[in-house]
């Protein structure tokens, strides 16, 4: 058994906490245990093993070099100072701001909620009877947190890299994509759940899942072919737009469509 190296493809479990006071309280986990015994579990998420990839997925400093001294099935704790997660806290990234200003872009001026302004989130913290202060501070900024990881798993086929590589690009549970490898390893096919449908850039996105597929799984001209399945509505609807009165569809016979939807394929 050797550590883990750049380019691996685990599955990990993690819990994030947040250390002040002298006490720690839970922030973020992957064990749904861990979220309901610390007061932070939500019933719509699902709490299951994260996937990385060593040295090239976003990961803190300290993490990610803990993780490089890891193998399967080992588990570590890390400390990991504000400097080097999300930076100090900083008084001048509190803005005052005119309240009337704010109930001109229709924000409610109230303690708690939250405004963007000029690409930067901020929370307003305090409200005065003609000011409001804003914190542009990230929510961590001044803490330090307790990192608690396990290296769960290995990943080594190309189908389940693939589908974890294009739930990265596409922010999606890769348990909702189906990857399969054709013609001898020359194709790869990704078949995408409806919910892709609604996704603001799309063909940015899929371009960047067809990019990652190559870059990281094959050293050779492949093609990446991309289908999505459309949902059940979608496909009644389509069929009755092209039947007749009586139900029988009009024209020459065709072959109906597979339910998978359109395909679109990359070649390299």
């Amino acid at each position: 058994m050797m550590p883990l190296k750049d380019g691996d493809f685990v599955l990990i479990n993690y819990t994030v906490k947040v250390v002040e006071d002298g006490s720690e309280r839970v922030i973020d986990t992957t064990l749904e245990e861990v979220a309901k015994k610390s007061g932070i579990y939500d019933p719509k998420r699902v709490y299951k093993e994260f996937p990385v990839i060593v040295g090239k997925t976003s990961l803190l400093g300290p993490l990610e070099k803990v993780l490089k001294e890891l193998d399967v099935g080992e588990r570590r704790e890390v400390e990991v100072p504000p400097e080097e997660a999300f930076g100090e806290y900083k008084k001048e990234l509190v803005v005052r701001v005119p309240v009337k200003r704010l109930r001109r872009m229709n924000i409610p001026v109230r303690v708690g909620e939250e405004v963007e302004a000029g690409g930067r989130r901020g929370k307003i913290i305090r409200v005065t009877e003609r000011f409001a202060f804003i914190d542009f501070n990230h929510p961590l900024a001044g803490k330090k947190l307790k990192i608690e990881v396990e290296v769960v798993g290995k990943v080594d086929s190309v189908e389940d890299k693939a589908r974890i590589l294009a739930a990265r690009a596409l922010g999606l549970d890769p348990d909702k994509i189906h990857a399969e490898v054709r013609e001898g390893g020359k194709e790869i096919t990704l078949k995408l759940p409806p919910e892709v449908l609604g996704l603001s850039d799309l063909d940015a996105l899929l371009a960047k899942a067809v990019s990652d597929v190559r870059e990281y799984l094959s050293p050779r001209k492949v093609d990446v072919v991309i289908s999505i399945e459309f949902p059940e509505e979608a496909r009644e609807e389509a069929e009755a737009s092209d039947t007749g009165e009586g139900g029988e569809a009009e024209g020459e016979s065709e072959q109906a469509a597979e339910p998978g939807g359109g395909e679109e394929r990359q070649e390299g």
